[in-house]
Order: structure tokens, then sequence, then C-alpha cells
């Protein structure tokens, strides 16, 4: 297991050509859409072209108890063919490419239903109505009897589906709430009005407003306290049909003026959340889906519109390989980004649901992120202090990054008491998501520190209790992240246990008192003070998907105390702890 992680540059139009072109390729070779629903673990298979909506009897269960969302992952994986399809045949000049996709979108016209429950709308409805308007919007070179087939198609989508939903969810002259952001909700309503919009249906004027309103409701609470988020990919999920929406939009220079702030505060987020050296991963806090990267498109067109050099800095070294089509297509469009500069300045972050310590971008370069949950808001967890490390292109230090909804071991995994590396005081883990960013700061030497107190996230500790958790980033020829938990009044001898997640594939070792993670070239070093580390500690939860969890129980006798961990990234890949270093450090805390 060696690291082969590519040095980071930027990408050239020609390489966006042909990964358009392998990628379309593929989609022209098949015959059959098999569509992986990753959360669940099922592969299903869909006939090409899909001339009938899919029948739902003839879907498995999925999760007992509920209708389980089978169009959704559909929908995604439609989205993805058809926009390749369309960039190969519109930008590149596939004609064949066009043909394809031009059967495939008349066929919707025998579709009874665009989601799982007839006569509504949903994720699908939004992904199918957003590459209708996509391919509607320019007649030239389409056949005409399927052109007209397409467009009927949409037209009785929207009627049939979207109509009766959009009376039911967004009721006229209601102020929208906090709760009406919800992805789901303004991703079919901005998807069906880019729709509605292209084809000059009666429905147009009504949608356009609400997602109108809609867009300024999110401005609101993205600048709020605590600020609205669902956190990396499913902000990302939201704002790619906000801004595809926007795109189109004839007042789209006012709104963008109007939104300056929450898209700079969204756009600085995926910054800084971003692994060093793979720039398509964000940190694993909350649900964070590598099946998802609908961020990239939304802040390529966020670096675009604004002429954010930082941000235009990220697209450009994001790898062709990872990009969604949509993507891949803008950036052909736009003749690629701007020419940018320098690297953006790598200094702490806060953002709604994290703090970022980042010495860079590059590989070598370390990012620590730390959970900051203080909103209600689905797909995040209740994990304020949980921290992850990113470097060498992989997150050493990690958490499951998503919540399993099947009830089992596996949710129990990604959600439990052991999914996050907080404290757990006497069986209690974190439960309310109230935690105070109580310090945030650079240190002499190029550190970085934040200071999180935790007191009010736990129930039912002793009165007087109080949980703080101090990370640092030291930066260096062995950079260094040094989490310190500081516990007052928690009650004498009580149980303390923390549990560390290694990152899939790394290989574990036990030296001295000590854990090591590596991958074959480098190492990650693990030690605690006080104590020393058990190979005994290692164990695999049953519901895990790859993490080995590390498992560490203390108590305190007088119910006070510090307790310091230590994680040393050794670019050598040595086999002797930093112990001294370790208990120099600790002296001059």
């Amino acid at each position: 297991m060696i690291n082969l992680v590519p040095e980071l540059r930027e990408w050239n139009l020609t390489e966006i050509q042909d990964e358009i072109r392998k990628r379309a390729g593929v989609e022209m070779r098949r015959r059959e859409l098999d569509v992986y629903y990753y959360r669940i673990g099922y592969t299903i298979a869909f006939p090409l072209p899909l001339t009938a909506s899919p029948k739902m009897d003839d879907l498995p269960v999925g999760i007992q108890g509920i209708t389980y969302p089978w169009y959704t992952w559909l929908s995604w994986s439609l989205e993805e063919r058809w926009r390749l399809l369309h960039v190969a045949w519109r930008r590149l000049g596939d004609g064949a490419a066009g043909a394809l996709l031009q059967r495939e979108l008349a066929a919707l016209a025998g579709w009874g239903q665009s989601c799982e429950k007839p006569g509504s709308a949903s994720l699908a409805t939004a992904h199918i109505a957003g590459c209708l308007a996509l391919a509607l919007s320019n007649r030239e070179g389409w056949d005409s009897a399927l052109y007209e087939k397409a467009r009927t198609a949409a037209g009785t989508m929207l009627e049939r589906d979207v109509t009766p939903w959009f009376e039911r969810e967004w009721p006229a002259g209601r102020e929208l709430a906090e709760r009406d952001l919800q992805n789901i909700r303004v991703i079919t309503l901005a998807r069906s009005a880019e729709l509605a919009r292209v084809i000059e249906s009666p429905m147009a004027g009504a949608l356009e407003a609400r997602t109108r309103d809609a867009l300024r409701a999110w401005f609101r609470f993205r600048r709020g306290k605590p600020p609205y988020n669902e956190g990396s990919a499913y902000d990302g999920f939201l704002m790619d049909s906000l801004t595809g929406w926007l795109a189109g939009e004839p007042g789209r220079d006012a709104l963008l003026e109007e939104g300056r702030a929450a898209f700079a505060s969204q756009a600085a987020q995926w910054l800084h959340l971003a692994l060093p050296g793979r720039l398509d991963a964000q940190a694993p806090l909350g649900d964070v889906e590598p099946e998802m990267p609908f961020w990239m498109s939304a802040l390529g067109r966020l670096a675009n519109w604004y002429g954010w050099q930082d941000s235009a800095w990220l697209v450009r070294r994001l790898p062709p390989a990872g990009m969604p089509a949509a993507l891949l297509a803008e950036a052909l469009e736009r003749g690629g980004s701007p020419k940018v500069g320098a690297a953006p300045d790598p200094g702490p972050g806060e953002h709604p649901h994290a703090v970022s310590l980042r010495t860079g971008w590059d590989a070598s370069d370390v990012l620590a992120a730390i959970g900051l949950t203080r909103t209600e808001i689905g797909h995040l967890h209740t994990d304020a202090g949980q921290v992850v490390l990113g470097w060498q292109g992989r997150f050493w230090i990690t958490d499951p990054g998503y919540q399993q909804y099947r009830p089992g071991a596996e949710r129990e995994f990604s959600i439990g008491v052991e999914a996050h590396n907080i404290p757990v005081i006497a069986g209690k883990a974190l439960t309310r998501r109230t935690p105070r960013l109580a310090a945030f700061s650079r240190l002499p030497g190029r550190g970085q520190r934040v200071v999180i107190d935790l007191s009010e996230c736990y129930e039912g500790l002793p009165a007087g209790a109080s949980v703080e958790r101090e990370i640092r980033l030291l930066p260096g020829e062995k950079p260094l992240v040094v989490v310190r938990d500081r516990l007052k009044n928690i009650g004498a001898g009580v149980e303390v246990q923390t549990f560390w997640q290694g990152g899939t594939h790394l290989a574990w070792a036990f030296r001295d008192g000590w854990a090591r993670l590596s991958e074959g070239d480098h190492a990650l070093w693990i030690g605690v003070s006080p104590g020393s580390i058990s190979a005994a500690g290692l164990d695999r939860h049953e519901g895990s998907r790859g993490p080995l969890t590390l498992r560490d129980k203390t108590s305190l006798p007088q119910g006070n105390g510090d307790r310091y961990w230590v994680f040393a990234c050794d670019s050598a890949g040595s086999w002797t702890p930093p112990a001294e270093e370790f208990r120099k450090l600790i002296r001059q805390w």
C-alpha cells in the first residue's frame, strides 16, 4: 500500500475534453443503467431507454416501513448520463450522442410519474426537469418530432406532478421559515422553475417568484445566528440547483449582489474543508458523501460570477476525473476559469457547522476539521468537537461521514456513541447541539488554535461540570495536531471513553504505548497523556464499512483533569514514536 497522491496542478481544456469524450463513450455503449444505491448497498438495473416510469412493485423494499427513494438515485445517474451526452453533442460535435439524448428525453413522454408517488414531485422530478430545461433551451439540431415529444413530456410533468405539489407545499403569501429551506423542497422548486421558464409554461411566473423568495430566505438564514446549513455535501446539493436556476434568471446580477455575503460564506466552507492533496473531497463531518459532488458545480459558478480568485484557484485544481458532468460542461463552455495567482490564505476558519485549521492545500499540508454543529437541521450530526485529520490525500482520523437510516449495527456505527471522538462521560455522548466557540486564533510560529466549550452539549452531568476541548495545529517539518480535553467536576471516578476512527485502508501498528497508522510511505503517530495506547483497544465495529476504531477508557479519581492526544505526521514513515517531543509539548502548554 503506497501513497500515490499526484501533485496539485491546473487542468487544461484538452484534459476536460478528453474526460468528456471518455465518459460519453461509456454512456454511448451502455444498454442498461446500473444504479448503485450506496447507502443500503443495492445495485439495481434499468433498461435504456426508459420508455416508462419504473414500477414501484418491481423494486425492493429497501428499508422496512418507508417508501425508499429509488427514483432519486436513478435520476442522479440519468442526469449525469444526459449531461455528458449533451455536452458531447453541443460542444464536441458528436451527432450520435445528440441523437441518443434526443431519443431518451423523448421517451419521457411514456412516463406516468416522475417520482415514487404518482401525482407528486420530488428530487427525481427535479433532476429530470433540469435535464429537460438544458436540452430544450436550444431547438437547433433536434429532430422535430422528438423535440415535440420531449417538450410534451416536460409540460405534462409540470402540470401533472409539479402543479399539485407546488400548490400544496408552497402556498402563496406565506413568509418562508427556516424549515422551508430543506434541500428536497427547494431543489424541486428551483429545477421546476427552470424548466417552466424554458418551455414558457403558465406555471413559470409563480414558480420563478417562489424560487426568488426561497433564495432570499436562504440569504437571510445563512447570515443568521446560528447560520443555516446542511453540511458541505447537502449545501452543495441545494446550491447546485439554485445556482443552476440563477444562471438563467434575468435578475441574476441584483440577486448576486444581495446574496454576496451568504454566497461568500458558502464558498469559504467548501474551500477550507477540502482535503489537502485531493481537493475533490470534503471533510467528513455530518452526511458528506463522495457520491455527491454537486458542490463543485456550484463553486465553479460562484467563482466565475464573482471573480473570486481563491475559489477559482481550487476549481482549477480539481481533478477532471472527479468532476461532475455539469462542471466539465461549464468549464468547457467558459474556456476554463480565469488564470489565478497564489494559493489562498490557509489560516483558521469558522464555518456554519465546523472550524478548519489548515497549513495549505498541497498533499504535504495538514487539515484539522472540527465539528461545530449548532442547528437541528437534518444531515448534520451532533458532533461538536469531533476532529478529523486530513493529510497526504486521505483522512487519517476520520468519521463515518454519513448516517445509515436502516436500523441495525450500521446505523449504530454511523451515529451512535462510538461514531465520534468527543469524550463519552459515564456512558453519555453529546445529545445537544449547543457548543460555544470559546477561543479561535493564530499562534506564534504559524500555529492555529480553537477552543470549544461542550459543557451544555451533555445531558445529566453534575451541576457545575464543564467539558472543554482545545485543538492546536502546529506546523513544521513534522506537523502536529494536539487535542486537549479538559474535564472539571464530572464526578469522582467517572469513566471517560474516547473512540478514534482510522481511515479506511490504513494499516495499524503499536509501539511503546503509541499507535501508528500508515499507507506504506507516510505514518501518523497517535499518543495520549496521561496513559498509553494498547493494541487491545483496536476493534472493528460490526457496522463499519471499513474504518477500525481505537477505543480508550480511563477515569478521573477526583473528577477533574486534562487529557492530551497528539497526532504526529511523519513523512519519513519512521518506526520511532515522538515521545520526547510530546512530553516537552505538554510541559510548555
